[in-house]
């Protein structure tokens, strides 16, 4: 059925698509250019056309509003991009068509009257939604299935649960953090030796970027403050060690370099600023974190702030990446303030715990101390 159409440089562009099937198709002139075989909302289509050359057709399917966004590329430009309504009339008759073909293989009355047209093509784009929503809960369930199997078997069930838990109210952190900013999400990826994934639009703002990048370690800490407060109870061993590896493992998020929660904080600042003055101060800031960490006998921590620092550097010579608002001047102090706030709380909760010698905390403070 033909999904969307568009005409350029006089040629008349066709994408037709089969949801049962998950076939597409484009169509130049009448003539087929590309054809492939996908089950997602976004599809790229790379194809040549004689009288134009080589050309890239990226399309992104809205069920919701029943449209299409594209671009249509020519070698390395983008030369028309645009929306376009999703064609109703071939979904009703394709629909019609795929109805007929199974009541004849189920040996059902071929003869019966179809369902109304309107009805057909919302039925369409339902069936699509459902096989997309489909697929994207069997991928979830399957990596927290994996990721559960995995610690499992390092740790024990009990303690991999609770890593789950660990990961997932993290993550939940991120995708409260975007609904807030207004942006769509499309929940989260728990992935095996890696941790969790949130899935959403991108920030529109560097604020709703240092926004959402923190509060993931802030529902952590929340999360590692009660695991703390319950270890100091009940003085539950289990407790205790939770409450360690949650410090130990947002800690990890926060370390400055992208794509890491940290990484995108000092990427937003560091394209806020944008002035001499703003990088000496990351620099002066970044030095003492260091001189402190090193004190401390936190290695692991000043190796990852040298990594920072190369990341500033070398992101402040390509300039700016994205085009979007920065941060204003208070926007920047408050954000520095946030993230070192944070980073010192989860070092203090490991240092606390250690200091109980508590069996099995130390392993965070080797890890610091790597």
């Amino acid at each position: 059925m033909q999904l969307f159409s568009f005409d350029y440089a006089g040629h008349e562009f066709m994408v037709a698509a089969t949801p049962a099937t998950g076939e597409e198709q484009v169509v130049v002139d009448g003539q087929l250019m590309s054809s492939s075989r996908n089950f997602g909302i976004t599809s790229t289509h790379e194809f040549v056309v004689p009288a134009l050359g080589a050309m890239k057709l990226v399309y992104v399917l809205n069920l919701r509003a029943g449209d299409v966004n594209y671009e249509l590329w020519l070698n390395t430009q983008c030369v028309i991009e645009g929306r376009a309504p999703v064609s109703t009339e071939q979904q009703v008759a394709a629909q019609a068509f795929a109805a007929q073909q199974q009541t004849l293989a189920d040996g059902v009355n071929p003869g019966a009257a179809p369902a109304p047209g309107k009805s057909n093509s919302w039925l369409s784009i339902g069936l699509i939604a459902f096989k997309f929503l489909k697929a994207a809960q069997v991928v979830k369930v399957a990596l927290m299935a994996a990721s559960v199997a995995v610690y499992s078997v390092m740790f024990t069930l009990e303690f991999a649960l609770a890593l789950i838990g660990v990961l997932v109210f993290h993550e939940y952190g991120h995708l409260r953090a975007m609904k807030k900013c207004g942006l769509p999400t499309k929940g989260m990826y728990l992935i095996p030796f890696v941790g969790g994934l949130a899935v959403g639009d991108m920030p529109k703002t560097r604020w709703q970027d240092v926004y959402i990048s923190m509060m993931g370690p802030v529902f952590g800490l929340i999360l590692t403050v009660a695991f703390y407060i319950v270890y100091l109870i009940t003085g539950s061993h289990f407790a205790g060690l939770v409450a360690s590896t949650s410090a130990l493992l947002n800690l990890f998020n926060l370390i400055p370099v992208h794509p890491l929660d940290g990484g995108r904080v000092v990427k937003s600042l560091v394209f806020s600023g944008r002035n001499y003055l703003a990088l000496v101060a990351l620099l002066i800031i970044s030095a003492l974190c260091f001189v402190l960490a090193w004190k401390l006998g936190l290695y692991f921590i000043t190796f990852f702030i040298v990594l920072g620092v190369i990341d500033i550097l070398a992101g402040w010579r390509v300039g700016l990446a994205e085009d979007i608002p920065p941060l204003t001047r208070y926007g920047i102090w408050f954000s520095v303030l946030w993230y070192l706030a944070v980073v010192a709380m989860f070092i203090g909760m490991i240092l606390l715990i250690a200091a109980d010698e508590l069996p099995g905390s130390e392993i965070a403070i080797k890890v610091l101390a790597s």
